[in-house]
């Protein structure tokens, strides 16, 4: 007769490498804070359109504001990557097909003759 004993952690004592993805609601989270905390801060530049506000802000907020620009900058960068992926996959297709630069993909023309 077997029993199933549990398994033993791994040696090293650190999670298993599928223990290691973090659940959608973590991030879900997160961006809700951070669009919130974005959010805040704008409201309140915005609504007391003074300078000194806008410095108090800026002097008690820095080390987020970072963390902020670099979690905004990230999906950018990711966009820009991607664009210029693409622009180079296409060109290294036209070579590859040795097509002209502006051809576009056309639909077959019909045969003069009726025939296809």
């Amino acid at each position: 007769m077997s029993t199933d004993l549990p398994r033993s952690p791994s040696p090293t004592g650190l999670p298993a490498a599928a223990d290691e993805e973090t659940p959608p609601s973590v991030w879900l989270l997160i961006w809700t804070i951070y669009l919130a905390k974005l959010a805040t801060i704008i409201l309140v530049i915005w609504a007391s359109h003074s300078y000194q506000t806008t410095a108090l802000i800026a002097a008690t907020t820095w080390p987020w504001l970072v963390v902020a620009g670099a979690l905004g900058l990230g999906p950018f960068l990711f966009h820009l990557r991607l664009r210029r992926v693409r622009a180079r996959r296409e060109h290294l297709k036209r070579a590859e097909w040795m097509l002209r630069p502006n051809a576009t993909p056309s639909s077959p023309q019909p045969s003069p003759h009726g025939r296809p």
